[in-house]
């Protein structure tokens, strides 16, 4: 953005010429390069010319000319011959006084020079100085060309004045008949021709357009601005934006005016937004009544009614009628409970019946057997399409309910109820079919003879099951598998089973309470001595005298990666095996064997992995004491890890 300013300089020398009865003559235009020059910042009138190192060039006036009595113009033309530089500081002045009499402050720009093989430019320059008495002071007295005065903010503030009388008619926005009307064809939705107006700016549309709405809810909007060139014929630009939201704003220095057009909602559903009309057409929308709403806008009808008489008395329905406790002195809407049916609620989709509560009875449709699953609510066993019927029962509220579920593909009824005082649901449980089915309350069969008869076919399993209500498998009574003959009586608990087959079989210890009277004792004669053939007493040892007696077999306790403990069982020798003992300088260690040896420790074997200390001083490593349970570990002068080998029995 430039900036220019009046010096303080040239009132000063203004004044005195008047005083000196001078002409104010400008004749000189300075061009510099100044690093760094902020072209944002305000100038300081005070500022004079820059150092002779950033001017660039300098030239006499080309031209001046008396705008109005109090403004005067003075331009020059930088030909193709002039150049190559760069500038961004523009100065006028009085060259005879060196009088600085105007600055402008320009982003930088280039002038080029035309030479071999390089086309240059040509640049005009002008500044415009308004003072009381400009053309008498400064004798300046031809008319200024128009090629002198640069008309763009004057033809801006004309198009601005245009555009803000044109909302004092139309206001923030308005249209004509169905112009820019939002509407659609089948899933293709589609803009309408004609004209409207926006922030004062007249935007119209040649042909339908078509507009691609991907998600829902959205708005569809008009946004609309003003271009052109300095040379061109401006005209308005518009183009048609769906979004969410979107507010006026500015792009590339061109200020973009936006109004909603219509509403889209999640089902697609269209609500026109357009203010019908200008200002006065939409203010009488809402004072009168339009005759193509066929009085549609009256705002009292049953007032107008009575006015107009429309109903004579003989003729006229009382006010104080009723249907199913609804008055009759309006609409009324009746439901599926006014006739005493079950309302349609329709295709569920993919919504979670878990929701659908007792305010929310009626009978329902699930078509697609991949939306019926556990996660949505659906009976675990179904997993299918069908029918779903929500009964209300009001039970601790109006939520509570029974919902009654049945697959396209069965006859069973799967149903659970809704506890609205804690709000949960029961688990699902269906009726019994030839499908099968669950029983929760005690099943009593009075039926003299067979009264439970299983069917498999030849080979296959077939048994009673018991479960706990987490499912977990408790016991069976028949034939668990396929091919097998046997009855069988699990517990799973503690893997316990009976099995009949062509002999009785069983996993586990037997109790018998009473007596056991085989009818054969061959087994038995088998196993045991004949009573009074045993080895008499006084003659076989007890168990302690054995252990007493004899070796056990060979045996490992304990065996880690530092510990190791052995018995030989021949001769009760045992040995332990330590690693890893840390000993220090001079200090008794004390080591408890990981088992103590029965009787007494016979001697300790040591190694030793360390250093010794001190020049010419003794060091020994050795074991001071040792018993049954452990020993002592000693280093003199050293220190270290010990590794020992204890022997006993």
């Amino acid at each position: 953005m430039s900036q220019t300013v009046i010096t303080t300089a040239f009132e000063q020398w203004k004044a005195q010429q008047a005083v000196n009865g001078g002409a104010v003559g400008l004749d000189e235009f300075v061009f510099a390069n100044v690093p760094d020059l902020d072209t944002d910042a305000p100038i300081d009138r005070a500022e004079d010319l820059p150092d002779k190192a950033q001017i660039v060039h300098r030239q006499a006036v080309s031209r001046t000319g008396v705008v109005n009595e109090n403004a005067v113009v003075y331009s020059v033309v930088l030909g193709a011959e002039t150049g190559d530089f760069s500038f961004n500081w523009i100065g006028l002045m009085n060259k005879a006084s060196g009088t600085l009499a105007m600055i402008v402050h320009a982003p930088l720009q280039q002038k080029i020079k035309t030479t071999a093989g390089q086309q240059g430019n040509v640049l005009t320059r002008s500044f415009l100085m308004e003072f009381n008495g400009a053309q008498t002071e400064t004798a300046i007295s031809t008319p200024a060309e128009t090629w002198q005065i640069d008309f763009t903010a004057r033809m801006m503030g004309m198009d601005e004045r245009q555009r803000l009388e044109n909302i004092d008619i139309y206001g923030p926005g308005a249209f004509f008949g169905n112009g820019w009307l939002v509407g659609k064809t089948g899933t293709q939705y589609f803009v309408t021709k004609g004209a409207g107006y926006v922030a004062g700016l007249r935007a119209e549309l040649a042909t339908n357009q078509n507009i691609t709405v991907t998600t829902k809810p959205v708005k569809v909007w008009l946004d609309v601005c003003w271009r052109g060139t300095l040379t061109s014929a401006w005209t308005v630009e518009q183009k048609v934006t769906v979004a969410a939201s979107l507010s006026d704003y500015e792009q590339n220095g061109v200020k973009h005016y936006v109004f909603a057009l219509a509403s889209i909602d999640e089902n697609g559903v269209i609500t026109d937004l357009r203010p019908k009309g200008a200002l006065s057409e939409q203010q009488a929308s809402s004072d009168y009544m339009r005759k193509d709403k066929n009085l549609q806008d009256v705002a009292n009808i049953p007032a107008a009614r009575k006015v107009l008489d429309v109903y004579s008395k003989a003729e006229a329905v009382p006010a104080t009628r009723k249907i199913n406790g609804k008055a009759l002195s309006g609409d009324i809407t009746i439901s599926a409970t006014d006739a005493a049916a079950i309302p349609d609620g329709g295709n569920l989709g993919t919504i979670n019946i878990n929701t659908l509560t007792g305010t929310k009875f009626g009978r329902y449709v699930q078509p697609v057997s991949a939306n019926a699953t556990e996660a949505n609510g659906y009976p675990p066993q179904a997993g299918v399409a069908g029918a779903l019927d929500v009964i209300q029962n009001a039970a601790n509220g109006f939520e509570g309910c029974t919902q009654e579920f049945r697959p396209y593909n069965s006859n069973v009824c799967y149903r659970r109820f809704y506890n609205a005082a804690n709000k949960s649901w029961s688990a699902w449980l269906f009726d019994i079919s030839s499908a099968g089915g669950q029983v929760t309350g005690e099943l009593m069969i009075n039926n003299p003879g067979l009264a439970l008869r299983l069917i498999a076919p030849k080979g296959r399993g077939v048994y009673i099951q018991a479960r706990d209500t987490d499912n977990n498998p408790r016991w069976y009574i028949g034939a668990g598998s396929d091919n097998n003959d046997g009855c069988a009586f699990q517990n799973y608990k503690y893997d316990t089973n009976i099995v009949l087959s062509s002999v009785i079989t069983c996993n586990k210890s037997v109790n018998i309470s009473g007596a056991v009277t085989p009818t054969s004792y061959v087994n038995f004669d088998a196993r045991y001595q004949a009573k009074g053939n045993y080895t008499p007493a006084g003659q076989a040892y007890t168990k302690a005298e054995s252990d007493a007696r004899y070796n056990l077999k060979n045996s490992i306790s304990i065996k880690t990666a530092s510990r190791l403990v052995t018995k030989d069982s021949t001769t009760g020798v045992m040995e332990v095996v330590m690693s890893g003992i840390s000993v220090g300088n001079r200090v008794n260690a004390n080591v408890t064997f990981p088992v103590a040896f029965p009787n007494a420790c016979a001697g300790v074997v040591i190694s030793y992995n360390g250093a010794g200390h001190g020049n010419d001083s003794d060091s020994a490593i050795y074991v001071p004491s040792y018993s049954k349970t452990g020993c002592i570990l000693y280093a003199n002068n050293a220190n270290g890890i010990f590794t020992l080998i204890a022997k006993g029995y």
